[in-house]
């Protein structure tokens, strides 16, 4: 959720890490701070944007800086409770991602040593427990103090008269890098992508210490090594939205992702699907969505009894030798996520991710890994990592039962989602209305997903019911000023969804058609063209509905790229 940068080298560093911010913003954006060592440490923090902090930073030629972005979990936002924080002796400053889980405690017994503190954070007592430890080499001492610390505890530290950068991770990732006499560690790749071409992510536990020349890393004090991976992602071009344009994104990511997947065979993780007696589908958010989908295709597929779970709400004693975890992350950066799938290594159950960031923490945890080719998603709201999830999964499916796709399937897959880049819902109807979306089968999982886009971007209660449940109480909700959005892509529901239009007319809502079949008595109708194949037509949909969430954000006057209160990868638990 926050982001990390940290530089050391032969460059201006305030540059570089204020620039490394900046991409960082998605991932938290209430405050930032930078902290510099220039023969001193000084530390320079704001709220809001790194626009803000740029503006208070004087210029400053100092080679070694760590900067911050923060997404507040303990202290609201405050420059106060920004980072970095500085140690009581103004000595040793530090970055922070994670929560610290016993920092009540350490807090409380820092106090009682007479150790003043000047934020709400849990992560300022990272820097005093450095300051007080007695060790003369300041590698032991990040040493003893990440073994203090409870729970999710990444940190990044630097001191006076020292150009290195000491690093710890447990928990939230960290990668490093060096190149030509230039060290970089970042919590996302994409703050380094323009100056190195290879990473390594460090494993919890790891100790790494970078200097300008190299980088050496620990773990309980023994030298290790780490496996490095290519950097595969370039910065997107800046752009008045990139919630838009990663919409309009989407039928190049379906065709790169289908591509990839089609081009190279994963024979361990084949295999090991179609010995599974049971799959599990895990994910958080849009991700968990893919989950319901991977769950409805793998089961009318096969004869897998399938699951989806959330993240949060995974239970490892559902699990049995004949169980395969299947485990969907769009940054593979998801907490929840990764520790869910950490649960399974654990017990030995064959672990598979998909994601679309090569040597993300999920990526790096499970025993497979399958890639999508979105690029870099910028905006909060996830959109066309879906899109691509939800195709990986339907073309995983299809290769596990030895299914035979058409030569121009992928293409004919493409083209429906240009068509649908055209199909469009008005927003003004809705501006000051409830929003229901409805469907049946399929169609419930697209409208899941469009209502969560909804409450992302525009911050409007709405919500999602499949259409034969709206008798059963959700209906005591709709009145005239409802707008009700159903969706349906299969004419076997005609009958059914007829009647609940006519259900929702009766009591005074607008109601909305969206799909492939004709109008069934509603107000608007928006076609959009979809596949043969029934299973494809929620990659499809959801395309005009992301849309119609987008367009309604912007008519409310509200930023969809940066929702408030939200981040774009869930770091912490």
């Amino acid at each position: 959720m926050c982001g990390i940068v940290g530089y050391t080298g032969f460059r201006n560093a305030q540059e570089i890490v204020v620039e490394g911010l900046k991409t960082l913003e998605y991932r938290g954006y209430d405050s930032a701070g930078i902290a510099l060592e220039n023969q001193k440490i000084e530390v320079f923090k704001s709220l809001g944007r790194v626009s803000e902090l740029a503006k208070i930073l004087p210029y400053a030629k100092s080679c070694t800086a760590i900067g911050h972005t923060r997404w507040a979990t303990h202290g609201v936002p405050l420059v106060k409770n920004a980072h970095p924080h500085l140690s009581f002796d103004g000595k040793i400053a530090v970055v922070h991602n994670g929560i610290i889980e016993n920092f009540k405690n350490l807090k409380s017994d820092l106090q009682t040593r007479g150790i003043p503190f000047v934020s709400d954070t849990d992560s300022e007592i990272i820097a005093h427990l450095l300051a007080l430890d007695a060790s003369e080499n300041f590698l032991e001492r990040v040493e003893n103090v990440a073994k203090m610390l409870k729970g999710s505890a990444t940190f990044l530290a630097i001191r006076e008269n020292d150009e290195n950068i000491y690093c710890a991770k447990n928990g939230a990732s960290l990668a490093v890098g060096n190149r030509n006499g230039e060290s970089f560690v970042t919590s996302d790749t994409l703050a380094v992508c323009s100056y190195l071409d290879k990473i390594t992510p460090l494993q919890d536990g790891d100790i790494a210490v970078l200097s300008k020349n190299d980088i050496k890393i620990f773990n309980s004090l023994k030298r290790v090594q780490r496996k490095s991976y290519a950097i595969e992602r370039t910065l997107p071009k800046e752009c008045d939205c990139f919630m838009s344009n990663e919409i309009n994104d989407i039928p190049k990511a379906v065709l790169d992702t289908a591509n990839l997947f089609l081009a190279n065979e994963n024979p361990l993780a084949e295999q090991r699907i179609k010995e599974a007696k049971r799959l599990f589908f895990v994910g958080c958010g849009t991700a968990y969505h893919a989950c319901l989908y991977g769950k409805r295709v793998f089961s009318l597929l096969t004869d897998k009894v399938c699951e989806a779970v959330e993240s949060s709400e995974f239970d490892e004693g559902l699990l049995s030798d004949k169980s395969v975890a299947i485990f969907i992350s769009q940054s593979g950066e998801t907490l929840d996520t990764v520790l869910a799938a950490k649960k399974c290594i654990e017990r030995g159950i064959f672990s598979i991710a998909i994601c679309n960031v090569r040597g993300s923490l999920l990526h790096i945890t499970a025993d497979s890994t399958y890639f999508l080719e979105a690029g870099a998603e910028i905006a909060v709201a996830a959109t066309k990592s879906y899109v691509c999830q939800l195709t990986l999964l339907f073309l995983l499916a299809k290769r596990c039962v030895s299914a035979q796709l058409s030569e121009d399937f992928v293409q004919k897959l493409a083209n429906c989602l240009e068509y649908a880049q055209d199909a469009t819902l008005s927003v003004q109807p809705t501006i000051k209305k409830k929003i229901f979306f409805i469907g049946k089968g399929l169609d419930v999982i697209t409208a899941k997903e469009a209502a969560l886009k909804v409450k992302e971007v525009t911050y409007k209660m709405t919500d999602a019911y499949p259409a034969g449940e709206l008798k059963h109480g959700p209906i005591a909700l709709i009145d005239k000023d409802s707008v009700a959005v159903v969706i349906v892509t299969n004419s076997d529901d005609y009958g059914r969804i007829e009647a609940t239009i006519s259900e929702l007319k009766s009591r005074g809502a607008y109601v909305v058609q969206v799909g492939n079949v004709k109008n069934l008595g509603a107000d608007e109708f928006v076609y959009v063209k979809t596949p043969k194949d029934k299973l494809l037509s929620p990659i499809v949909t959801i395309l005009p509905l992301q849309r119609f969430a987008l367009d309604l954000s912007v008519a409310l006057g509200l930023n969809p790229d940066k929702p408030r209160n939200l981040a774009k990868s869930v770091t912490v638990i």
